[in-house]
């Protein structure tokens, strides 16, 4: 029988765990919203005076899986309270970082049972605790069908999106291998697009090289991010202060670790467009983006900056260009891939949890049933 067991204590400072989960990732399929350059900065950044509770799975004298938890009290629908515990994010307030592709750090070959030890034990060691969320989880494990884990803890999926992706081997070198991969018509619409800016001079694509340069992008992408979501009335990723601290802690620690890519795209006018991205493990996952916007639609700064950066990225070397989730046309004619991200509820089976999944079963099939073209059955 293997011998595993599961400890945890409260994380007073990111170096305390730093050491581990620089060897364990080594050992593992992780993103980069698992990884330390990630995790270490949201636990200085954001969740250290949340008191982060760091769970340790071990076989025999072996590390095979961590993970970081906080805890808070919230309310749905007004009257259901519940104490949660969340990996790697505390959603609330200001303090939402977004993280996409979440999940336990866990070695090659143990994530099922990494997963199944840590929830057990949440729940054993945390008495008070009634449901524990897991994120913007990928395929690598399937929350609802665990090995033996305490079957009275109900899996709910609360939220399902598509995270969208250009496969970058699946086609050759340069801006005409990539177009010839998409529809006619937006193949025209963007030559013609790239002809409208080059009328005076070549479009010009440059990587920050240091951090100074990045953090001047940064500012450059804020700009032009901000102008846009003002003209709809809307803040934009910026209008949070601790999202924007978060992030410039992040491009001044790991520009020099060759994780973050900010690039900047110019024509004779000046900067037309700008991309925070992470680069992990040959995948590029595009953050943020802030585009130069004009009227007239045969411009299409977005379309023109992700082609130049995608021909970009494959002549790296790099296989994934990852434009992650959310459901924008955009993103479906730019992409020849998608994968399905969950948002997952492990919870204690408390009657008011049944009475709230109950209620809200019964409002989606109301809402079904008033869809055109369903027919209403007595």
């Amino acid at each position: 029988m293997p011998n595993y067991r599961v400890t945890s204590h409260l994380v007073r400072h990111p170096d305390e765990i730093a050491s581990e989960w620089l060897e364990l990732q080594e050992r593992s399929n992780c993103s980069y919203f698992q990884s330390w350059g990630w995790i270490g900065t949201w636990l200085e950044q954001v969740a250290l005076d949340l008191q982060p509770l760091v769970v340790r799975v071990w076989l025999d004298s072996n590390l095979i899986g961590m993970g970081v938890f906080v805890s808070g009290h919230i309310t749905r629908h007004r009257i259901i309270h519940s104490n949660a515990m969340f990996l790697h994010e505390y959603p609330f307030d200001d303090r939402n970082m977004v993280i996409e592709y979440n999940g336990l750090l866990a070695a090659h070959h143990h994530e099922p049972v990494v997963y199944s030890k840590t929830i057990d034990h949440l729940f054993q060691s945390n008495t008070h605790c009634d449901e524990v969320f897991f994120s913007a989880m990928d395929n690598c494990v399937d929350l609802l069908r665990l090995p033996p884990c305490d079957e009275r803890i109900v899996p709910r999926v609360i939220e399902e999106s598509a995270a969208q992706m250009v496969e970058l081997d699946n086609f050759g070198q340069g801006v005409e291998a990539y177009l010839a991969t998409l529809s006619k018509n937006r193949r025209t619409q963007i030559r013609r697009s790239l002809r409208l800016y080059q009328e005076q001079a070549p479009l010009k694509l440059r990587e920050a090289g240091s951090v100074e340069e990045a953090l001047v992008f940064f500012d450059g992408l804020k700009a032009l991010h901000t102008e846009h979501w003002h003209s709809k009335g809307r803040g934009g990723a910026f209008a949070n202060v601790r999202w924007e601290a978060f992030h410039r802690a992040l491009v001044r620690r790991r520009i020099p670790e060759r994780e973050i890519g900010m690039l900047e795209i110019r024509d004779s006018d000046g900067p037309l467009g700008y991309l925070y991205n992470f680069l992990w493990r040959g995948r590029i996952y595009v953050l943020q983006t802030g585009f130069r916007m004009r009227p007239d639609g045969r411009y299409m700064p977005g379309y023109v900056v992700h082609t130049l950066a995608i021909a970009h990225y494959k002549k790296m070397g790099m296989k994934v260009y990852d434009l992650m989730h959310g459901d924008s046309l955009y993103k479906r004619i730019l992409c020849n891939r998608n994968e399905t991200l969950r948002w997952v509820v492990m919870q204690r089976p408390r009657l008011k949890f049944g009475f709230e999944n109950f209620a809200l079963k019964l409002t989606r099939i109301s809402r079904d049933l008033m869809k055109p073209g369903i027919e209403k059955r007595i």
